[in-house]
């Protein structure tokens, strides 16, 4: 039996509003992957000035258990928080929370 490989990740940016930008995650963010993400959040801090509320919208494969995906969470906090900007996670559920039930 051959395993797949896993889902990528895919990083999409918008900037709704002229003090907002928002990064939504599709796939999983682990050792791989969450790299990619911290270096995409310097990057959007860099290039626009001004914004005060950086939403990341993480998907469901995001649990949130894995030390590379929190690492990637605390750093992107630290580095929001050297400009002013607040963070946003939305999408996410803590380990073991399924949901309403």
């Amino acid at each position: 039996m051959t395993s797949s490989p896993p889902d990528p990740l895919t990083i999409v940016v918008t900037t709704p509003r002229s003090d907002t930008v928002e990064i939504r995650l599709d796939g999983p963010m682990d050792d791989e992957t969450s790299y990619e993400v911290v270096d995409t959040v310097r990057q959007l801090l860099r290039t626009h000035r001004g914004v005060s509320r950086l939403e990341l919208h993480c998907g469901p494969t995001m649990t949130g258990d894995d030390p590379a995906s929190l690492a990637a969470l605390l750093m992107i906090r630290r580095l929001a928080e050297a400009d002013d900007v607040r963070v946003i996670l939305t999408g996410h559920q803590p380990p073991g929370d399924g949901g309403p039930g």
